[in-house]
């Protein structure tokens, strides 16, 4: 696998649409290909962006997108995730050190 994408499901993402981004991004990584290189995940709650969500990590950027709607969901495959591109206008944060 090439990226992994984290998909927050805690309580408030869940409540915020949640589950709508998940079947989005799963539905952009088949529609472009990426099956084979990507990797999707639900987790629990991210903590320091909880309230923020739904919310969604991405790596090998490291970049963590917050509030996503599921419309959000082909522009971060597309850049993030198949490119390797942060999506500036949809990044909450970016973790130091990563890629």
């Amino acid at each position: 696998m090439r990226a992994h994408v984290l998909v927050c499901r805690g309580p408030e993402c869940s409540s915020r649409g949640a589950q709508d981004v998940y079947t989005a991004v799963a539905w952009e990584v088949e529609r472009r290909g990426l099956s084979d290189e990507v990797v999707q995940t639900q987790c629990g709650c991210v903590g320091p962006l909880c309230g923020s969500g739904p919310v969604v990590c991405c790596y090998p950027t490291g970049a963590w997108y917050a509030p996503v709607s599921a419309s959000d969901a082909a522009v971060i495959v597309e850049r993030d995730l198949g490119r390797g591109e942060v999506v500036d206008d949809l990044a909450a944060t970016r973790l130091e050190g990563a890629a």
